[in-house]
């Protein structure tokens, strides 16, 4: 395993950022994880596609700038210091188009997306992401600490939604084993998750 990949599954992608925003892997994986959440936010809100690029291209740099330099406090909890970073981009955003003036064909459409509604559905959307790639970290620590017969009777019976006696055949399994198998990896990938993010709120009250 590499430097790189060692890092990702030790770390989500808002942490790497912070601690290190001259990573450019990090870089790339968040404009295109986050980026496309922000681009479909735009989009549910009627933007065009080409205004809802530049919205997303600028409000990622105002994320980014928001990732490195937003002082941490204790009581926010990790979710809770993503929205109140993604509502402090939004808003610089927005206070930079009037200030300038420019733009001005664009300012109408982006007035809904200003509003404290838009800012909360944004928030929500970056958390869910978050959540989806706290997951997919939990998942490939845990694949490498189990048995790969374990995993495939997980994955088969809980994502593929296959049959616990099909998957039993399959992989030349006792059926009792596949339910275990199922139990055991799902508890370790919920405890993984929990573990991510208590490291993140860890991370954050330390500082870089």
């Amino acid at each position: 395993m590499s430097d790189s990949d060692a890092s990702s599954t030790n770390v989500s992608l808002l942490l790497r950022i912070r601690q290190n925003e001259r990573d450019p892997q990090a870089w790339r994986d968040f404009v295109g994880r986050y980026g496309r959440r922000i681009y479909e936010w735009c989009l549910n809100r009627k933007l065009q596609p080409v205004d809802a690029e530049d919205v997303t291209q600028n409000v990622l740099i105002k994320l980014a700038r928001q990732l490195g330099t937003f002082e941490y406090q204790p009581e926010l909890t990790f979710r809770g210091w993503l929205r109140r970073i993604t509502e402090n981009a939004v808003k610089d955003y927005f206070r930079e188009i009037k200030a300038a003036k420019r733009n001005a064909d664009l300012v109408n459409p982006l007035e809904e997306l200003e509003g404290l509604p838009a800012q909360e559905d944004l928030a929500t959307r970056l958390c869910q992401e978050f959540d989806l790639e706290l997951l997919e970290i939990a998942k490939q620590r845990v694949r490498q600490r189990v048995e790969e017969h374990r995993w495939e009777a997980w994955r088969l019976t809980a994502v593929e939604r296959m049959d616990g006696q099909e998957v039993a055949s399959q992989l030349k399994m006792q059926l009792p084993t596949v339910y275990s198998s199922r139990y055991q990896v799902q508890k370790l990938i919920a405890e993984e998750v929990e573990q991510l993010m208590s490291s993140s709120e860890n991370v954050l009250r330390l500082g870089r």
